[in-house]
């Protein structure tokens, strides 16, 4: 399976920009992937229900905050987030794959606060 950068679709959302290499294409199923240019930024904290997200350091390090732990990955670095985990992930400079298996669906997707996650 063959995610092509000339395919991809420049978004930018929570301040971040991401390249979308399989929006709403119904090809590229059981997942779909982007990378995610974090500039001193973070995700706001969520719950995923149904599907993994999984994260591929290219450049740079960031964190994971989920329950009680806070995970830093560099590069090269592969970090799964099970579902049904409330989790954040910030960083100053990351650029970072993700990937979704089940394709990720908003609508499956719990927003919690804005704040990073403290039990």
């Amino acid at each position: 399976m063959k995610f092509s950068f000339q395919d991809s679709i420049k978004k930018e959302c929570f301040g971040m920009e991401i390249l979308e290499y399989c929006y709403n294409n119904e090809n590229y199923s059981p997942l779909d992937c982007a990378i995610v240019k974090f500039r001193n930024n973070k995700y706001p904290c969520k719950i995923n229900h149904g599907f993994y997200e999984s994260f591929f350091i290219l450049e740079g390090e960031c964190f994971v905050e989920f329950e009680n732990e806070t995970v830093q990955l560099s590069k090269h670095d592969f970090f799964v987030i099970e579902p049904e985990r409330k989790h954040t992930t910030y960083a100053k400079f990351a650029d970072i794959v993700v990937c979704c298996t089940p394709p990720f669906d908003i609508k499956k997707v719990t927003f919690c606060s804005s704040e990073i996650y403290k039990e």
